[in-house]
This record gives structure tokens, sequence and C-alpha cells, in this order.
């Protein structure tokens, strides 16, 4: 264990892991300003970093940039270990307040644009920022109108920095008065490479979002892992449309492209035919999003004809990905590669460029080099391969507790190291991993345990189908049963329970896996990183089985399942 001078930012660390981890290199001395420093004395007329708003830094430009709001962070007070919050979508702006905070050792605190007051005094204060940085204006809001009537519920924020990006800042001091009147940081404050770099909260499709602590040692090994295994490089330009306030954008998107001195491409509302010219444009290598993203960016490349030659892969993760959407994307001439992996123990298995159709397909990946995976019982017995259980891994990108919840910290990560993800899977004897379900996701029929995940993955293969969620729905009787929430491909085209059934029943699938309801809706609600928002969609069947019994009139089931 490992105490910070606050008394909240308690670190999980297994000494003979550090040891291990240190001896074998995948953990060293080096801090991610050290990485950076490298990078932009090797790179300095190179772009670092460019998004769709036409900014753009060199490594120079922006060392200079984020040494000046370094300096100015050290001028008002900040230190080693204090938080700083920014509220940013995938604007440049978002890299130079996050390398600045590296230069003056604060931890940065990456939050939703999407937030909004319940959400941001929640996290502010969970995590006691000092500093908070957001938009003038983002889309149709203005984020920095919050905060007056919110100052009173934050004992702990001492200043707002207003991002002037898009609209000049009335009252408060802006991030662009800031960058032009500081000189620079004459040197960066030392940090040790076991101190925290980030916190990055959860995106809460269950209750609170929890805060992930992350040290300078996990983020490097997990970055240098996936680079490895994707044969990343300096060469390579990520255009990264997901949010930077998540593990991918913020891991992937930010970090990963400057400790290889590679270049970031920043977009801030995903459009996929937007993000198609991006990619024609700026010759774009490589990019990372969820399944929803993957699947609008399939149908602006076959609305017209693109140059997407540049485009080595799409990496792809955070929900189910349709076989269907890989083979797609392999006609295409795209490989649509499987990550797996959580803010707590990021992408640490993925399907590698190199890899067979059938295992792109079939499986979410292998792990990355460092990283042991192993499925357990109830008990947290490890079983043998192909046998169903709970996902574990342990390895140096695993985050290193949660941030003031001892509790919950020993739940997810034992003394030996283990982050139990509560994701049920299967393992080959090759090493490959299949997602089968959350442990929070089984529906439990009549004493039968019905899999979400395999039910949703039946659903994706009808072809009326574009995307679909499987929630229990509860039930006096049996307890609970299956209800279907489904976005159809075409909406003139009507579809009702009797064709799922005949779907399934064609699929040969046991009938008590059938789903017994069916939700027709244009939209399933998503978090920021593409997650099912499946709390809402239990809520939301609740309500229409109670408006249903006030009618005095049940939800259409199925005549043909058996009871």
């Amino acid at each position: 264990m490992s105490r910070d001078n606050d008394g909240m930012t308690t670190m999980k660390i297994n000494e003979a892991l550090k040891m291990r981890y240190r001896q074998q290199g995948y953990w060293g001395d080096a801090t991610l300003a050290d990485y950076w420093h490298l990078s932009a004395k090797a790179s300095a007329d190179k772009i670092a970093v460019s998004d769709n708003h036409g900014t753009a830094y060199t490594y120079r430009e922006l060392d200079n940039a984020t040494g000046a709001l370094a300096m100015w962070l050290v001028e008002n007070g900040i230190q080693p270990g204090d938080r700083v919050a920014l509220q940013l979508p995938g604007w440049c702006e978002f890299t130079v307040i996050y390398l600045a905070c590296l230069k003056c050792g604060a931890v940065v605190v990456p939050l939703l644009p999407a937030f909004r007051e319940s959400e941001l005094a929640w996290i502010m204060n969970k995590c006691q920022a000092r500093i908070l940085f957001t938009a003038t204006r983002f889309k149709n809001v203005r984020p920095i109108q919050m905060l007056p009537a919110l100052r009173p519920l934050l004992p702990w924020l001492e200043k707002v920095i207003a991002v002037d990006k898009l609209e000049p800042a009335r009252h408060e001091l802006s991030l662009s008065q800031i960058l032009a009147n500081t000189p620079p940081l004459a040197q960066a404050i030392a940090t040790k490479s076991d101190d925290l770099a980030a916190l990055l909260f959860t995106s809460g499709t269950e209750g609170h979002p929890k805060g992930v602590m992350l040290t300078h040692n996990n983020i490097i090994a997990s970055e240098r892992a996936y680079c490895a295994t994707l044969n990343l490089n300096s060469t390579d330009i990520m255009l990264m449309p997901a949010p930077l306030a998540h593990a991918t954008g913020f891991m992937h998107g930010v970090t990963a492209p400057f400790m290889m001195g590679a270049r970031s491409v920043l977009l801030d509302i995903f459009n996929p035919e937007q993000c198609l010219e991006i990619i024609e444009r700026e010759k774009c290598t490589c990019i990372m999003g969820a399944t929803p993203f993957a699947c609008d960016l399939l149908k602006a490349m076959q609305a017209r004809q693109c140059d997407i030659s540049s485009l080595r892969f799409f990496l792809c993760g955070g929900t189910t990905i349709p076989g269907k959407l890989v083979r797609d994307y392999h006609k295409a001439g795209v490989p649509l590669l499987g990550v797996y992996g959580s803010t707590e123990s990021a992408p640490h298995a993925i399907v590698r460029p190199e890899d067979s159709l059938i295992r792109q397909v079939n499986t979410d990946g292998a792990a990355v080099n460092g990283v042991e995976i192993r499925v357990v019982d109830k008990k947290r017995n490890t079983l043998p391969e192909y046998t169903e259980g709970e996902e574990a891994s342990r390895g140096p990108n695993v985050f290193v507790g949660y941030f003031d919840e001892p509790e919950l910290t020993a739940q997810a990560l034992d003394d030996e190291g283990w982050y139990y993800s509560g994701d049920y899977c299967r393992v080959d004897k090759a090493g490959y991993l299949k997602i089968t379900g959350r442990k929070k996701d089984i529906i439990v029929r009549g004493g039968e345990n019905i899999s979400s995940r395999e039910v949703e993955d039946i659903l994706l293969q009808h072809p009326d189908i574009r995307d679909a969620a499987v929630v229990a729905m509860p039930d006096q009787r049996l307890g609970e049963r299956s209800c279907a929430y489904v976005v159809l491909t075409h909406k003139e085209q009507p579809l009702v329970l009797a064709d799922i059934i005949r779907f399934f029943t064609h699929k040969r699938i046991a009938k008590y896996k059938y789903p017994e309801h069916l939700v027709v809706v244009d939209n399933l609600p998503r978090t920021a990183s593409g997650k099912v928002k499946k709390f809402m969609l239990r809520k939301d069947i609740v309500q229409r089985l109670a408006l249903a019994s006030r009618e005095n009139a049940s939800p259409a089931l199925d005549e043909a399942i058996s009871k």
C-alpha cells in the first residue's frame, strides 16, 4: 500500500509485483513528462496534435504552450498530487492542459462535456479538484455558465478557467490569456513514476462513477504494450472521435501518440461523413471507437467513393461487435480489430492485425505482452480452458485502486494484483478470449441463467436489426423474463415479436433464451464511450409494465414459448 499525504489516494500496489515489473522492464523511473520531453526534442517541428476546428500545434509549439500553463499552475499554488479537472471535448486544448499537469506534477481529472450540474458537483467534490478548465461554449451549451450557481457547492474549487475556443470569455480568466501572458516553466517539477498521473472516472452505467487511479507506470506500460501489439510508431496518424475523458480517448488518442512522437487528430463531435473526410485529408492510419461509430463510418464509406488507403485498421471496443460488421469491414479492405479491457485494466486483450478473419470475427483478442488473463469461478478459483467464468487480469497496466473507495477497491483488486472485471468469458488453448456477458447482466428465468450478451449477439444477426440490447423484466411467476430493445435497419419495415421468434427458431436456440417482449426504439441510450445504459432500459420496461397493468393489459408474450 502507498498513501498520499491527503490520506485519500491510498494506492494498492503489490511490492513483489512492483519488483517483477521493474526487472522485466515494464516499469521504470521515467514519467509521462519524461516521455513528452523526449518526443518534443526528437520531433520539434512535426505536428503533434490537430483538431477539426483548424487548431494545430507542432511539438515545439505545444511544449511552449504547456510550459506557460504549467508555470501558471505553479504560480497559483498547484503542487504535485493536487487534482486539476478539465471538462473539454476533443480539442487541442485538452492536450495542452493534460501536458501542463504532467509538467507540474498535478493529477489530471478529465470530465465528460455531457456532464451537467449533478455529475459535475459529485465528481469535483469526490476528487477535491482545485482548478477546473471548461469551455465557454460547446454544441448549444455554455458550460462556463453552470459554475456561478455551483460554486457554493464546491468548497475545494479555487479557480475556474474559461477555454475560449468557440466564444470569448466574458468575465472569467481565459486559457488564451494565460498562454499569452505567462512565461514557460523553466524546468518541470520532479515527480516519480509510481506517483498518480490521472484520475479517470468510469462511465457509470450502474450507480455513481468511480475514480480509477492510474500511475505514470500504469499508463506507460499500457500504451507501450498497446503500440507494440499493433505495430504503431512515430509515423502513425491517429484519429480519435471518442471522448477524451474516457480511457479510449485519453490513453490511445492523446497519450500514446505523444509517447511515440506520432500525430494525434481529434474530432469533438462524431460525424461519419466528417470523419471520412478527415481520414482522406490527413491520411490517418488508424481510428478507434465503439461499435456505433464503426457502423456509421462503414455506411459513410459505402455511400460514396473515398480514398482510405492510408487507414491500416479500425480499433473497436466497449461493446459487442457483430460478426457481420467485422466481415463487412474486411470486404471494404479495412480490418476491424476488437480490443477488450476497461478503465481499470486498459485494453489488455487485442485482436492482432495478422490474426485470421475467423479470430477477428469470433474472439475479443489475446493478452498483450506482460498481461496475464485467467477465468475464475464464484470463489475465484481458476477454471480450465473453454469453461465460462469471470475474466480476471493482472499486469503492469492494472490500476492501483478507486479514489477514496477502499472497500470497492478490495472487491475488485485482490492482494495479488488481480483485477476482477465482472465480465463472463471463455478462453481457448491459444489464449484468445470471448466475452459472453456481464455478471450483472444475467437474466434468471425460472432458475435458468440467460446471458444478455448471447441473446444480443443473435439479435444482431437479424438482417432488419441494426442495434440491440437485452435486459431483464420482472415476472411474478418466473422472476424475470427477457426483454429486447432493438433499433431497426430500415425504420419503415416493421418488426414484431413473432418475427424474432421465427428467427431464433431458425437459429436452433433453446426456447428459454427467446426474447419474450420486444420494444422498437430509434436509438439505444449510450454513454459517451458507447456502452448501453441498461439501467435506463430496465427502468423503462418497469414503467411500461406498470402502464400496461393499469390499462388491464399485459405485455405481449409469445405463446409459442414453452411455459
